[in-house]
């Protein structure tokens, strides 16, 4: 106590004399690295040390290393984490709720083995902290106890990016198991399609058959806790991540979520897309106006209508606002109504061309609420976002512009498209915005 009051008196005299202020240097913390510890065997080596149907006590100083790639965040991956490295993947066992707080995906891991079992269930590779022989014939493996989480799990960086195979249906095999996978071109069975994942009222799991356009299937395993449990399964096509596991001879895909279902295509089955609007113009004559029982091809302001032409026995719609001395010029080409009640996952489609392009704009347009009549300017209109032909300012393109697939599944009901032309041929040729645009083969397709 002598000590400490003398320094203290000592200080406050030094700052009277001085001026000086006593104080102490607290330094920034240093940046985070993770603990000094890496591993020494591979994941793809420790599962090589596995002895199927076996269940074995690892007596090794070994370490592995890996990034988790699905965690419970979700509740599909029941007291359970996923570690993946760059040559393979494995499930750790671990008795414990809401792991995704010190363990989310993004995190690397180092996880000490000795100590902990190395064994399958069902031929699913796994990780955990003991056995239970209640039954001495199908001995099971035991999650890790919560307070022995620290002694073996060693958490270092966050949000590390993660490894995605992107893999066909026909590559899943034992090497893949617990690693993360996209496949593309993969929709689910018409059986299943707005069923829900699993059984959400009753806590019971499911299995959804999901197919390839290449052939081949497999099954998206569900838990009936999974917080998307209740959600609907959807009838597109498209792709899916997910972690890769078996049950037996079953393959299985575990969703972390219905984020990673990206199924908005078209179904690539022979039941799947109909038509549900086509035109290219070719039933038409041509050098007239465009004419034809449902559609619409009106003036707004300028008296100018789309035409048909013709190049190279190819038919198509045309409109430029050229040569017509108009100061303003709104045109309108409007479709039938479309009818989206009895379909899904509708997709827009179209080609355009350009010519002599000096600023006039064609639009491509939805409306829910066209009432078919002289007047569209009235109804309230959603700009689609497309590909247009454009820049193309001494002739007419040679080449043809696919608009891509447009989505039309956020819309439902009675729809009616619309593409808009707005130019202007004034006095002043430097105010001219006379740009020729064709169009052609519009398409609306659905499930």
């Amino acid at each position: 106590m002598k000590t400490i009051s003398i320094g203290y008196t000592c200080c406050i005299c030094l700052m009277m004399v001085t001026g000086l202020q006593c104080y102490k240097r607290f330094d920034a913390p240093p940046a985070y690295i993770g603990p000094d510890i890496s591993a020494n065997l591979s994941i793809r080596d420790l599962r090589s040390k596995q002895v199927s149907g076996s269940i074995g006590y690892i007596t090794d100083d070994w370490i592995i290393e890996g990034i988790v790639v699905a965690d419970d965040s979700k509740d599909n991956f029941y007291k359970s984490i996923v570690l993946q490295d760059s040559t393979g993947g494995i499930t750790i066992r671990m008795d414990g709720f809401g792991l995704y707080a010190d363990y989310p995906v993004g995190r690397r891991l180092a996880v000490k083995l000795k100590g902990l079992y190395l064994g399958d269930y069902a031929r699913m590779v796994q990780l955990g902290g003991g056995v239970d022989w209640s039954d001495p014939r199908y001995p099971e493996l035991l999650p890790i106890p919560v307070p022995l989480f620290k002694r073996f799990i060693v958490k270092k960086a966050l949000n590390q990016p993660l490894m995605v195979h992107r893999v066909r249906l026909d590559e899943l095999g034992d090497s893949l198991q617990s690693c993360l996978v996209q496949i593309d071109q993969l929709e689910f069975a018409v059986t299943d399609t707005g069923s829900t994942y699993a059984d959400a009222i009753n806590k019971l799991s499911a299995n959804a058959t999901v197919k390839s356009c290449k052939g081949g299937s497999a099954y998206v395993r569900t838990s009936g806790f999974a917080r998307f449990a209740a959600a609907k399964i959807p009838r597109g096509n498209g792709s899916i991540t997910a972690v890769y596991s078996v049950f037996g001879t079953s393959r299985q895909l575990l969703l972390r979520d219905t984020g990673d279902v990206a199924l908005t295509g078209l179904r690539c089955t022979a039941a799947g897309a109909k038509e549900l609007l086509a035109e290219d113009f070719e039933q038409q004559q041509g050098q007239t106006v465009f004419s034809k029982p449902g559609w619409k091809n009106i003036a707004e302001t300028g008296d100018l209508s789309f035409l048909v032409n013709t190049t190279l026995n190819n038919q198509y719609a045309e409109i430029s606002a050229f040569a017509t001395g108009k100061p303003v010029l709104v045109s309108w080409l409007i479709t039938p109504p479309v009818n989206l009640a009895n379909s899904a996952n509708e997709i827009l489609s179209f080609d355009t061309r350009d010519g002599f392009d000096n600023g006039a704009v064609l639009q491509v347009l939805v409306s829910t609420n066209y009432d078919g009549g002289n007047t569209p300017w009235k109804a309230k209109w959603t700009p689609l976002k497309a590909l247009m032909a454009k820049g193309t300012v001494s002739a007419v393109a040679a080449k043809w512009v696919t608009s891509g697939e447009i989505s039309l599944s956020g819309f439902s009901g009675t729809i009616s498209l619309a593409f808009r032309y707005e130019g202007a041929d004034p006095i002043n040729p430097n105010d001219a915005r006379t740009t020729r645009f064709q169009l052609d083969n519009i398409r609306i397709r659905g499930n």
